[in-house]
């Protein structure tokens, strides 16, 4: 037997062997004492006092400056991403007017260093109106996107001013990528 067939052999048995390893992310994960003792008992004490009152802290500032201004959550994306765009071309007109006397608002009370009146900030801001037609937007988007053939890894995106889809437009539906 020639020494390259038998050094064939070995590897093969050796890489047959490796093959029936189980991974390790398949394999039983020991808990050490250290680790069942910070899980069982310093994570706890840990949400308790730092973590959940930092959280509530923050989420209360957000709701109560959001009353201030009579904003919405909703009103605070940024209109200039692609799917948000599409999300308000597909809103009712009385939700559009809504949302456009909201942050005019806004601005002008923020400019004049105001605040609506208690009375006026009895709502709760965090309720999503928006969130069925930014969906409806990513679906439309995808839509599009896949009858184009539109692939990023395809083709360049940036070249003299304009998408890879030959757009001019500073911010359309295709640069989201």
């Amino acid at each position: 037997m020639s020494f390259y067939r038998a050094l064939t052999r070995s590897l093969i048995r050796g890489y047959a062997a490796e093959r029936a390893v189980v991974p390790w992310y398949h394999q039983e994960q020991a808990v050490s004492p250290l680790e069942n003792f910070v899980k069982t008992t310093v994570y706890p004490v840990w949400f308790k006092y730092v973590k959940g009152p930092v959280e509530r802290y923050q989420y209360e500032h957000l709701v109560a400056e959001l009353r201030g201004y009579g904003l919405m959550l909703d009103d605070q994306h940024n209109d200039k991403e692609p799917v948000v765009e599409r999300a308000l071309e597909l809103l009712p007109h009385d939700l559009q007017v809504g949302r456009y006397r909201r942050l005019m608002r806004a601005q002008e009370m923020y400019a004049k260093k105001m605040h609506l009146p208690l009375a006026e900030q009895n709502y709760d801001p965090m309720i999503p109106y928006m969130a069925p037609f930014i969906e409806e937007a990513k679906f439309q988007l995808q839509e599009e996107q896949e009858l184009l053939q539109f692939h990023p890894w395809d083709r360049r995106l940036f070249s003299g001013g304009t998408t890879g889809l030959g757009e001019s437009t500073p911010h359309s539906a295709f640069m989201a990528w």
